[in-house]
């Protein structure tokens, strides 16, 4: 009963391990990694305008 137990957590390792991998070079080839800094501004752009909005209101 241990082993099949022990077998169950190793794959499921396994494939979370795999998914993980995955997810990263699946970002790496659709080119999320590329130019963070300029997306970095665009968001605080976004978020200090919605500030702006919420004192007009």
């Amino acid at each position: 009963m241990l082993e099949h137990l022990t077998l169950g957590e190793f794959v499921v390792a396994l494939l979370m391990g795999l998914a993980a991998l995955s997810a990263f070079v699946w970002g790496a080839v659709s080119g999320a990694f590329r130019d963070v800094e300029a997306i970095k501004y665009q968001v605080l752009d976004v978020e200090a305008d919605d500030d702006h909005e919420r004192q007009r209101a």
